[in-house]
C-alpha cells in the first residue's frame, strides 16, 4: 500500500508541473494568437479608412457641384430660355436637373443616408419650385417670365433648401476630417 501511494506521489509530481506548463502555454498562446488576430483586423480596418477618405472626399465635391448646379442662380444662368415659351423652359430646367441626379446618383453609397435624403429632398423641392412657379404663370409667355417668378419664389423660400444641403454637406465634411 505504502508502494502505491509513493508511485502515485511520484507520477503526481510529473503530471502536476507538467499540467500547470501545459495550461500557462495553452493561456498565453490563446491570448497571443487573439491579440495578433485582433491587431490585423484593426490594421485593416485602417488600411481602408485611409484608402476611402480620398474616395469620400471626391463624393462630396461631386454632391456639393451638383447642389451648386442646381440652385436656382446657376441653373437659370446655364439654361437661358432663349425663345422659349414658359411651359418649354419648364422642361428645359427639370431635364437638367434630372440629368445632373442622374449622374450624381452612385455617390449616395459614399455619404451618410441623412445627407443623401437631404440632397435628395433639396432636389425634390427645386423641382415643387419649378412646378409651382410654372404654373403660377400662363404657359405661353416667354421663358424669361419663369425665370424671374423661380428666383422671387426660391428668395421667399426660408432657409433655401440647396443652402441647408450644402451646409449639411460640410458639416459631414467637418466630421470626417
Amino acid at each position: 500500500m505504502t508502494n502505491d501511494i509513493n508511485g502515485i506521489w511520484e507520477i503526481l509530481k510529473i503530471v502536476l508541473p507538467a499540467l500547470i506548463v501545459f495550461f500557462t502555454a495553452y493561456f498565453l498562446l490563446r491570448d497571443l494568437l487573439e491579440n495578433d488576430r485582433r491587431r490585423r483586423e484593426f490594421e485593416f480596418t485602417v488600411g481602408q479608412a485611409k484608402e476611402m477618405v480620398p474616395v469620400r472626399l471626391q463624393a462630396y465635391e461631386r454632391l456639393t457641384l451638383f447642389l451648386e448646379r442646381i440652385s436656382p442662380e446657376s441653373l437659370l444662368i446655364r439654361h437661358t430660355p432663349q425663345d422659349l415659351t414658359v411651359g418649354q423652359y419648364q422642361q428645359v430646367l427639370l431635364t437638367a436637373i434630372r440629368q445632373e441626379y442622374e449622374h450624381n446618383l452612385s455617390q449616395q453609397i459614399y455619404v451618410s443616408p441623412l445627407l443623401w435624403e437631404t440632397i435628395r429632398n433639396a432636389k425634390e423641392k427645386l423641382i415643387i419650385l419649378i412646378n409651382r412657379s410654372a404654373e403660377e404663370l400662363d404657359q405661353q409667355l416667354i421663358g424669361y417670365e419663369l425665370g424671374k417668378r423661380i428666383f422671387t419664389n426660391y428668395l421667399d423660400q426660408d432657409p433655401a433648401s440647396v443652402v441647408r444641403a450644402i451646409l449639411e454637406l460640410k458639416k459631414e465634411v467637418g466630421k470626417l476630417m
